[in-house]
């Protein structure tokens, strides 16, 4: 397969590596969170191309930068991130997990499944009775992905530039209720205008990469395994989906999602230790953390974009 070729392989080595490296001495990724975004990058790379892992990147780039912007202030509202900001393993996990692994169950499809039908002229999926193009399966996984990643910088934006509102954000359940900054399930007009951004960023560049204009400049399209996703369609499929999936995460965290108090600041907490000292248990459930939240939400996003572009696909919309 040519993205696993040598050059490929060590094009992709050279530039995590360096980007790894760069993460950790800026303190925007742990030492666990080095491995875990190296690891990442590669599958995603490797396995898919290097404009799908652009889309990582940019999420990446954005959302560390948000996380650091007016980071003290951040931390005296007692939300702001642990270790300075340094994502560990189980964040990049749950922002990037289900990215990889729709990627993995992609090419996995096609590698086992895939061959060339001489009745349809064209790679497919599937007996002749049943046989899908490979060029959607790939349209549709790349749906999938836009949704997970959409849902991920959403979730992210709205959380980093929702803490500088300046008003106390309501409770996405009791909208009439106000809470303090930071608390899950919290949204507030800043959070739902950075949510709006986080999709369309992520949509945005999406339909950048996939513009047919490269054609004139490099001879060939940057992404041509997506040649029948149309550019427009993909920053749509990242709203709805990174929306949903946003949306979904709130709920989640208002409603079953663990939460304590300090018992030192007396503030909330998703931690179970603030301040140096075990938390006070207050609601939810006690093994469902934020990180947990984001996984599913981030699924349910990437989910919702698939529907949403399959559903296209079927009314000649897509």
């Amino acid at each position: 397969m040519a993205l696993l070729d040598p050059i490929n392989v060590g094009i992709a080595t050279a530039f995590m590596g360096l980007l790894a490296v760069v993460s950790y001495k800026k303190r925007i990724v742990s030492k666990s969170g080095l491995v875990a975004a190296f690891l990442l990058g590669m599958g995603v790379w490797l396995l898919a191309s290097w404009t799908w892992f652009a889309l990582i990147l940019v999420f990446f780039i954005v959302s560390s930068g948000f996380t650091h912007y007016k980071y003290q202030r951040k931390r005296k509202l007692g939300a702001a991130q642990d270790k300075g900001g340094a994502r560990a393993w189980s964040n990049v996990l749950a922002n990037g997990g289900i990215p990889l692994g729709i990627v993995l169950l992609s090419f996995a499809v096609v590698t086992l499944l895939g061959r060339f039908s001489p009745a349809y002229g064209m790679w497919v999926v599937g007996m002749d009775s049943m046989a899908i193009p490979v060029s959607t399966v790939a349209s549709v996984s790349f749906a999938a992905f836009l949704g997970a990643i959409g849902t991920a910088a959403a979730d992210t934006l709205a959380t980093e530039i929702g803490l500088l509102n300046p008003t106390p954000p309501r409770l996405l359940t009791k909208p009439w209720k106000s809470v303090p900054a930071g608390t899950s399930g919290g949204v507030s007009v800043l959070g739902e205008l950075a949510t709006f951004m986080g999709c369309l960023m992520i949509g945005g560049v999406a339909a950048l990469l996939a513009q047919p204009f490269w054609y004139t400049v490099f001879g060939r399209t940057l992404m041509p395994e997506v040649s029948t996703f149309a550019p427009v369609t993909m920053i749509i499929v990242a709203m709805v989906g990174g929306f949903a999936g946003c949306t979904i995460d709130s709920l989640f965290g208002a409603t079953i999602q663990g939460m304590w108090r300090c018992t030192v600041c007396n503030k909330q907490t998703e931690k179970r230790t603030h301040c140096c000292k075990p938390a006070q248990y207050l609601r939810g459930n006690k093994f469902f953390d934020n990180h947990m939240v984001n996984l599913i939400s981030c699924l349910a996003g990437g989910a919702v974009a698939m529907w949403f572009y399959i559903t296209l696909l079927s009314i000649g919309f897509a």
